[in-house]
């Protein structure tokens, strides 16, 4: 297993639940199982010397090349463009700004026994404005460890990685609106509070490696959200999610469709009222 733990890949777990149900194939599904095995890109910036001096040019010699880093401008002059995310009043960073706390009371490492398939199946929302459920089995059902690994392109990998965080099982539930956007509501039960947060880390590891967008979302305490990219035969589609924990239980809600008609205000809205029923 490389380095980068393998919490459920947000994209390619959206995709396999709801790929068929929504009436999507993700072409790329060969390439994204190669990606898995691929650790995550490495920087080399804690090895250089942040004392160093990069640029011994003459500022005279510039030519004024040195430019504003918060200058919003094109190398032409022209406004840069802005970005879907920017138009939804989202702050957008490359890496989350902060990492979880490892510990933060003795009470994120007490251990707790599995709140059971009738409690996982409550936390859910059980409605989206605009959406309705999808009517199939696999679309609202409890997850086992099994079931849970085979959302994953190796559940080999996957089920070894769930059995460490202690995972003791969940449910997930989707939603399909008129334009064939697709929702998915998912809670995962770890045996703590810990787990749980490293569950969260670990993911949002393996989503920057992947390319990824991550961004602050500001009503959500403590909620991460990520943009991805895909598409199959029918065209570009894009993948929103946010995720976030509460005591030991994890949350993912993502949001499948056409990038034209699948924004990240549709996602909003069911992430707050997940995460105000958490």
């Amino acid at each position: 297993m490389s380095a980068v733990r393998r919490w459920p890949r947000l994209a390619v777990a959206a995709l396999t639940l709801v790929g068929a149900l929504a009436g999507c194939t993700d072409d790329d599904g060969d390439d994204a199982a190669d990606r898995s095995n691929r650790p995550a890109p490495t920087s080399t910036e804690a090895d250089t010397d942040p004392t160093e001096e990069t640029d011994d040019r003459d500022p005279a010699e510039t030519n004024g090349d040195d430019r504003d880093p918060d200058d919003d401008d094109g190398d032409d002059g022209s406004p840069r463009p802005t970005t879907p995310e920017e138009e939804a009043g989202l702050v957008v960073s490359s890496l989350p700004d902060s990492t979880l706390p490892l510990v933060t009371s003795p009470d994120d490492i007490e251990p707790r026994g599995p709140i059971g398939s009738d409690a996982l199946e409550q936390l859910l929302i059980d409605s989206v404005p605009g959406f309705e459920p999808v009517a199939d089995p696999a679309a609202d059902r409890f997850l086992d460890l099994a079931a849970a690994a085979a959302l994953q392109p190796d559940p080999t990998q996957e089920a070894p990685l769930l059995e460490t965080r202690g995972f003791q099982g969940g449910w997930t539930r989707a939603f399909r609106d008129d334009s064939n956007n697709v929702i998915v509501a998912t809670v995962y039960d770890f045996v703590s509070a810990l787990e749980a947060d490293f569950y969260l880390e670990d993911g949002t590891i393996t989503v920057i490696g992947e390319g990824g967008t991550i961004y602050e979302v500001e009503s959500i305490p403590d909620g991460r959200g990520f943009r991805q990219d895909t598409a199959d035969a029918s065209g570009p589609l894009v993948i929103w999610g946010i995720t976030f924990t509460r005591n030991n239980q994890w949350y993912l809600v993502s949001l499948l469709g056409h990038p034209d008609t699948a924004t990240p205000d549709l996602l909003l809205t069911a992430a707050e009222a997940q995460a105000a029923a958490s």
